[in-house]
């Protein structure tokens, strides 16, 4: 099963854990197993809409999402998914 590696900001939403085994095909089913899994972290991941919020950067093997097929990249069994919010401030 691919392995997502949450930071240890957002753990709390899911059980103190910072890495977790998801099930899917792509990226979007990885989530939406997240979410099953963990309720309360959608919103901090997801807008209302579904869609990643602009200051989540999600990673395949160290490349981003978004330089790939976004959230219906496929991914396999031994692949790592790394979810990095963005920093912001002045």
């Amino acid at each position: 099963m691919p392995i997502l590696t949450i930071p240890a900001l957002m753990s709390s939403y899911v059980n103190n854990q910072t890495k977790i085994h998801l099930s899917g095909a792509t990226i979007a089913d990885a989530l939406n197993d997240l979410y099953a899994q963990y309720p309360s972290i959608k919103i901090h991941i997801a807008d209302k809409n579904g869609k990643l919020r602009r200051y989540v950067n999600l990673f395949l093997n160290n490349t981003n999402i978004k330089d790939l097929n976004g959230i219906e990249t496929s991914i396999q069994e031994d692949d790592k998914i790394i979810l990095l919010p963005s920093i912001s401030g002045g």
